[in-house]
Formats: structure tokens, C-alpha cells, sequence
């Protein structure tokens, strides 16, 4: 019988020792519409001359890990990635509703994404092991799902025969939709955005392998963190004084989605918001073609800049009734 990708549990983990389990108990359960994380190690094959054309046993390469998250954002588990794409967020609030502000900072430790196979083949657990985010795309399109896509990399793969957490939480998931997104250009709200889209790039160093270290890398520093926008627009009347004028004199502006549900407090589950902002951004220039005798439109590229020591470039805050973007 084959082995369905819905019978195959996912699981994801925060480390406490990089590339280890050391001290990890709680897990979560992952709701993901691709979980193509994977590993491989190369033969690499030896040049020893003897007496015939055969070659020697090749040895080992180095352990590669990596590969893509993708989820549908939800409010129940949009902090737990966040954390992992930016770093941890400060956090107001003595109840509900809960304030977390994210901003790029130094990331956690490292994640775990266990994959249970146990459903259809016994004692088969795969672990990946110091996976961090090297990229996080997310997209608000159009019609259907906000998404986020995360580029993983991670050090060390290994199989157990159980799971790290037998009873993993479960947050459940209610995802954002587009009708639940609303767009800000310059702090202003515009309703000629067709699709918006953030991109995080945390700049990975993933050539970090040393001698003595079994061809798994030792660790995976961040470096810089570049943010970048993009929207699509359908031009109107707002066009030149919204996006043009402000590309062509390179004006500090900013670039904001809103997606929220209910009220948008936080208050409780139904009421949650999450604002994605570039604070401060320069619009790159672009004009729209005109290849037809009907509407147009335009695609306009932002790019983040830190200003003074508070605003970094980009801003997300999440108003929930979770008091942490922990595991539970």
C-alpha cells in the first residue's frame, strides 16, 4: 500500500542546544500545505591509482538539510513563525488581549521538524535537526489563503523510533483570507492593490562545516536582514501622488497590510489582528506599460531601511489572546 503525505505527521520543536534534543518536550503540530525539508549526504569518490580502473569505497560528503515550509497564516500559529523569521518579539499585556511587537532582531536557537511516518511504518521518526529560517515569503493574494513560505536550512539528520512529544499541542487553525486584508501606502489606505507581497532574508551562512563535527554544520549565523515589498496596483487617478511621485524624489514612505478578524483586539479567539509594516521604504521607479485599450497596471518594488535605533525597517505586531509565541 503506498503511504499517503496526510498520513505523515509533521511536527515542529524549538531547540533549546542547537542541532539537539537535549531538554525538548513540547511539540506542535503542524498545519502546512508543503513540508519539503529534506537530507542528503553526496559519496564522494576517492583518485587512488592502483593496479586497475576500479575505484576505492567513496566516503562521505557533508550532511545537507534543508528545504521549504510552507503554511496558510493563521492567528493561532503566525507568532511561533514570526519568531523563527525575526527573532522574539516584546510582548505587552497582563491578559487579553496581548501585544506582540516583532521587529529583526537575533533568532532563536533552532527548530525541530519531526516527520511520523509510525502511521503506516513502524518505528520510523524522522528528525531535522538546527533548522533556522533563511528566507520567509509572505503573500496576500488576490483571492484566497495569506500564505508563508519558509526556506529552512538545518545541520544534522537523524531517525528515532518515537516521537519527541507523544501528546503534541494542537492550536488548531483558522487561516486569513484576502477579504480579511486591508493596504496602506504611506500610511494612507488604498483599495487599488491588487496583491501584496513581503520578503525576509535573513542571510544565512550555511558553509559552516568544520573537521571533526561528523559533515554536519556547526551552526548557521544570521546576517543581515533584508526586507523587501511588492505590490501590484491597478492604476487610477492616485497613481502619480500614491507610487510614482514618491519612486521618482526616492521619499521615505512606508508599505502596511492589516489582516484581521472580528474587531481586530485581540481580545479573544475571532477577534485577532496582524499588521505587517515597512516602516521605512524607498519605492523603486516604475511606470506602467500600456498594451491595451482597457485598465493597467503596475508593479511597484519597496525596499526597507533601518532609521534611528527603534525603526528597523520592518514592524509586525499581533494583537491575540495567546500571551506567548511559545509552544504550549
Amino acid at each position: 500500500m503506498p503511504v499517503l503525505g496526510s498520513a505523515v505527521k509533521v511536527a515542529l520543536y524549538d531547540e533549546v542546544t542547537y542541532k539537539s534534543t537535549t531538554s525538548v518536550t513540547k511539540g506542535m503540530l503542524a498545519y502546512y500545505t508543503e513540508c519539503s525539508l529534506a537530507a542528503s549526504r553526496n559519496n564522494v569518490q576517492p583518485n587512488t591509482i592502483s593496479t586497475d580502473r576500479s575505484r576505492a569505497k567513496p566516503g562521505a560528503g557533508n550532511v545537507d538539510v534543508s528545504g521549504n515550509l510552507n503554511v496558510e497564516m493563521a492567528p493561532e500559529t503566525i507568532g511561533f513563525y514570526l519568531r523563527h523569521c525575526l527573532g522574539a518579539p516584546v510582548t505587552t499585556g497582563a491578559s487579553a488581549p496581548y501585544t506582540h511587537t516583532f521587529r529583526p532582531k537575533a533568532l532563536p536557537v533552532g527548530l525541530i521538524v519531526e516527520k511520523d511516518w509510525t502511521a503506516n511504518i513502524a518505528s520510523k521518526v524522522e528528525q531535522f535537526l538546527g533548522c533556522r529560517v533563511g528566507q520567509a515569503t509572505i503573500d496576500i493574494p488576490q483571492e484566497g489563503a495569506a500564505t508563508l513560505q519558509m526556506q529552512l536550512q538545518g545541520a544534522k539528520y537523524s531517525i528515532a523510533s518515537a516521537p519527541l512529544d507523544a501528546s503534541l499541542g494542537d492550536t488548531g487553525h483558522t487561516g486569513w483570507f484576502a477579504p480579511d486584508c486591508a493596504v496602506l501606502i504611506g500610511g494612507s489606505a488604498s483599495t487599488v492593490v491588487k496583491s501584496v507581497q513581503f520578503t525576509i532574508n535573513n542571510n544565512m551562512d550555511g558553509g559552516r562545516y568544520a573537521l571533526g563535527s561528523a559533515g554536519e554544520r556547526i551552526d548557521m549565523p544570521e546576517g543581515f536582514a533584508d526586507v523587501t515589498g511588492s505590490c501590484t496596483v491597478i492604476v487610477d487617478a492616485t497613481l502619480f501622488s500614491a507610487f510614482i511621485d514618491k519612486a521618482n524624489a526616492r521619499t521615505d514612505t512606508s508599505l502596511e497590510v492589516t489582516l484581521t478578524f472580528g474587531t481586530g483586539d485581540g481580545s479573544a479567539a475571532g477577534k485577532e489582528k496582524l499588521s505587517l509594516k515597512l516602516d521605512h521604504a524607498i519605492i523603486e521607479l516604475a511606470t506602467p506599460p500600456i498594451s491595451s485599450p482597457g485598465g493597467m497596471e503596475v508593479t511597484f518594488n519597496f525596499t526597507s531601511f533601518r532609521s534611528g535605533s527603534t525603526d528597523k525597517g520592518l514592524v509586525a505586531v499581533l494583537l491575540s489572546p495567546l500571551a506567548d509565541t511559545l509552544i504550549a
